[in-house]
Formats: C-alpha cells, sequence, structure tokens
C-alpha cells in the first residue's frame, strides 16, 4: 500500500509541475490561440456596431418620410408636405456616420440625388414627382438590406430594443405602402400584400420561440386581418381601417423612440 501511495503521489506532482509549465511557458499551438483571439478584439467594434445600428434605424424613418411625401403627392396632393418629408428624409441620410458598409457613400449619394429630382419635379410641378420618390424609396431599401447583413449575427438586450422599434418602423412603412395601394380598387391585391408584410414584422417583434407575442401586437395583427377581409371583398371601408392601424402603427413608433 506505501508503495502505491508513493506513486500515486508522484504522479500528481508531476502532474502539477506539467501543467505549471504549460501555464508559465505555453506552447507554440497556445500562443498561436491566444494571438488569433486577440486580433479579433476590436476595442472600437462595439462603437462601429452601435453606429451601424443607429444608422440602419435612420434608414427606415428616411424610408417612411419618402413614403409620406408620397402619400401627401398622390392622395392628400400636398406639396409642402411631401417637401417637407423630402427634407427629413434628406437630413437623416445626412446624418449616417458608419464606415461599415462598402460603397455607403455612393449609394447614399444616389439616393440624395434621387430626392433632389423628386423636389426640384414638385417645384416645376413635373408629373414624374412621384416616380422620382419611388426611385429614392428602392434605393434606401436596398441600403436597408446592406445593413441588416451587416447586423445579422449581432444578439443583445439592447440590440433586441432597438430591433422592436427597427421592426415598428418597417411595419409603419409597409402600412404606408398599403395606404398608398388601396387608393385604387385595381391595386388592392397589392394592398393585401403590403398588410402581409406588416404582419410579418409585428410577428417578429416577438421573434424568440420562448417569447409569448404581446397583446399589441396581438391587435395590430387582428386589425391588419380585418382589413383584409374588406380588401377580398373589394370594400370602401379597407381605406379607412388601414388609415386607423396606420394612426396606431406611428404611436407605436413614438412610444419607441422615447
Amino acid at each position: 500500500m506505501k508503495i502505491r501511495n508513493v506513486i500515486i503521489i508522484v504522479i500528481v506532482v508531476i502532474a502539477i509541475v506539467v501543467g505549471g509549465l504549460v501555464i508559465w511557458n505555453p506552447s507554440s499551438q497556445v500562443k498561436e490561440l491566444v494571438n488569433k483571439i486577440e486580433k479579433k478584439v476590436d476595442p472600437d467594434s462595439f462603437q462601429n456596431w452601435k453606429e451601424v445600428r443607429n444608422d440602419k434605424i435612420k434608414l427606415a424613418e428616411a424610408k417612411i418620410a419618402l413614403l409620406k411625401a408620397k402619400v401627401a403627392m398622390e392622395i392628400v396632393q400636398s406639396q409642402q408636405t411631401a417637401e417637407k418629408e423630402l427634407d427629413s428624409a434628406m437630413n437623416l441620410l445626412s446624418d449616417i456616420k458608419s464606415d461599415l458598409i462598402s460603397k455607403r457613400h455612393d449609394q447614399i449619394e444616389i439616393v440624395r440625388q434621387k430626392i433632389g429630382k423628386a423636389k426640384e419635379s414638385i417645384n416645376k410641378k413635373s408629373l414624374d414627382a412621384s416616380e422620382n420618390i419611388s426611385a429614392a424609396i428602392e434605393e434606401t431599401e436596398a441600403l436597408i438590406k446592406e445593413y441588416e447583413s451587416s447586423m445579422k449575427d449581432v444578439k443583445n438586450d439592447e440590440e433586441e430594443l432597438l430591433n422592436n422599434h427597427y421592426v415598428n418602423l418597417q411595419a409603419q412603412a409597409a402600412l404606408l405602402k398599403a395606404k398608398l395601394a388601396v387608393k385604387s380598387k385595381d391595386t388592392y391585391d397589392q394592398a393585401y400584400k403590403n398588410l402581409e408584410e406588416a404582419k410579418k414584422w409585428y410577428r417578429h417583434n416577438n421573434y424568440e420561440a420562448s417569447k409569448k407575442i404581446d397583446s399589441t401586437s396581438v391587435e395590430m395583427i387582428e386589425e391588419i386581418n380585418e382589413a383584409q377581409e374588406y380588401l377580398k371583398e373589394k370594400k370602401d371601408e379597407a381605406g379607412v381601417l388601414i388609415s386607423d392601424i396606420l394612426s396606431k402603427a406611428s404611436e407605436l413608433v413614438k412610444d419607441n423612440d422615447h
């Protein structure tokens, strides 16, 4: 038994010594692993992600401003309101700061040029004002997709809160598109699709499988379903209900922003 105990003690001592050598004199493989980890840690990365996240929200807000300008031109027929919304979109684009997106400056400049053309068309009372606004919306949506791609792997509590604000903005944008489409019964099918997109965003607000969908999202989805039934039946009430839902969506965005 004594010999066995001695052997065990020797083995333990050897293990401790070897472990200590590894800690104080790590192998080249360990050193290489540590170096790789250190290289991946960017002290400015958190700030960069915050900028990208905030810019994604600004782009969504610019998109809404552009859609409101289109509503002002095509439904409300208020050139003054349209110009105000275009100026708002231009200011939001000017405030974008992150530089993580390739060709970002060129793409933003394209959107700004489209907005400039739209304002010029409004001043000249040209018929292509709405067309230029639509082009600016498409370019903005393309930029948003790039930003979404950059943020797809970012998951944290703060990001979830801002994600809720972002998806409410996107839902509002979809409802604005539905409002534009419902002005004519010939485009009711498009309005229906826009409402489907809005519902997708409200469901996305509760994207975690373990998370119960909140009562506000449930209410919005139910009202959207009702509007879709009106659209199926080609009833004029569809437009009225969509406007009501849009007002509530706007309030949700304001609540998230505070």
